[in-house]
Formats: C-alpha cells, sequence, structure tokens
C-alpha cells in the first residue's frame, strides 16, 4: 500500500499541531496544502511545518471558491500567486499547488480551474495536486476513519486529503495512522500522475479537469 498523505485548510493553531505531533512521534512524511491568509496569521506553524521536513505547497489565499465559479477577471491569478509569495522561501520546488473543490475537496470536475487559473499555473511552473482519498473528516470528525482505511486499501496509490485547518477531524489522525502503519503502508509525498493534471507548469489535456465539453461562463479551457 503506497499513501501520500496530505493536509488542507491549515495552518491551524489546534489542528495543526495535532497532525504535526502524530506524523512526528512515527516519523512519517507529509504535504501540507496552505491557505494564504492563514499563513499571514500564523508564520511560525509554517516554519515548523518546514522545520520538521515536510513539504509545504499552496492551497490559494481565501480557500472561498472553485476557481470555474469566477469569473472576475484577476481573481485566480492573485489567489495563487499571493499565496507563493507568502510561502515561497519554505514551498517545494515544483510549486505544488491544489485547488479548491467544488464540494469542499471531494468532487473533481471542471469547476476546479478557468482559464486564467490554468494559465498561472503554466507561466508558474506549478504542479496541480489533486486527490483520490477524502474521508471527509471535516463532516463526520469522529467517524472518518474506517472508511478511509478501506479507501487506501482500494487504489494502487493513495493520496489521502485530511484537513489540519478543521481540529476535531484531526483527534482520530493518531489512530488513523497507526493503522496505515499495521498495513505496512509505504508513505511518500509524491503522487501518482491521476492525481497531477499539471505537471511543472504543462498540463495534461486528456484530464477531465482541464478538458470539458460543456460551455462554461468563465472560459475555462
Amino acid at each position: 500500500m503506497r499513501v501520500t498523505l496530505t493536509f488542507d485548510n491549515g495552518p491551524d493553531p489546534v489542528g495543526t499541531p495535532i497532525a504535526l505531533d502524530a506524523l512526528g512521534d512515527r516519523s512519517i512524511p507529509a504535504v501540507f496544502f496552505v491557505v494564504g491568509q492563514k499563513v499571514r496569521t500564523h508564520p511560525e506553524l509554517v516554519t515548523r511545518i518546514a522545520d520538521a521536513g515536510h513539504l509545504i505547497g499552496n492551497h490559494t489565499w481565501t480557500h472561498s471558491v472553485p476557481f470555474g465559479d469566477v469569473a472576475e477577471p484577476g481573481f485566480a491569478r492573485a489567489e495563487i500567486i499571493r499565496t507563493q509569495n507568502a510561502i515561497e522561501e519554505l514551498a517545494d520546488a515544483d510549486h505544488l499547488f491544489r485547488p479548491v473543490g467544488a464540494d469542499p475537496g471531494a468532487v473533481i470536475d471542471h469547476r476546479l480551474l478557468n482559464d486564467e487559473a490554468l494559465q498561472t499555473l503554466v507561466d508558474g511552473g506549478y504542479t496541480m495536486v489533486l486527490w483520490n482519498v477524502v474521508p471527509r473528516d471535516w463532516e463526520r470528525p469522529q467517524d472518518w476513519l474506517a472508511g478511509a482505511i478501506d479507501a487506501c486499501r482500494a487504489v494502487d496509490h493513495a493520496v489521502v486529503v485530511l484537513h489540519d485547518g478543521h481540529p476535531a477531524g484531526m483527534t482520530l489522525l493518531p489512530e488513523f495512522l497507526n493503522a496505515l502503519v499495521e498495513e505496512n503502508a509505504e508513505f511518500r509525498t509524491d503522487f501518482p500522475l491521476s492525481c497531477t493534471p499539471v505537471v511543472r507548469g504543462v498540463p495534461r489535456r486528456e484530464s477531465a479537469v482541464l478538458v470539458t465539453s460543456e460551455p462554461r461562463r468563465s472560459g475555462l479551457v
């Protein structure tokens, strides 16, 4: 079982330390996709993430809306670049970026991007990272463990999206990590091709996230 653990919507003064302590106790690496506004508020937590050896990626400035639902010129570019500027000294060299999900991180479709967002990723050489295991820990903070383990078993390389930005769900994290260790999981910080529709600024045009036949008001590709 190959597993890449990712954490979204932080840094959070409660949830992020819980995640870092649980990972550190087991020497497990992870990738944290941070929200720019929260980086500005809690820069010390971003430094702690980096100092622990974890990767740091960009999860927009406000985490307010999927880019495909926004027609306002300049919004997507600012959301991406402003956050990247805030994390640049600590961010991964591949400029990892995760978009806001249409259904808080669960639904993967054309609403994740618009033309402007995609062009920003291309121009900046970003790698866009999606997910294939969504335990919905923000929605079921006391009841996501069993489903998460089953979902990891069902894929060749699990990219799990959890949320240190929603601290209640982090209470089950130590138990989840213990269960993965018992499964002899191989913990990684890379991603399968199926979860990276843009790699170092190069789009995979066959990706359903980037290509759709449906007309869209914001000019999506």
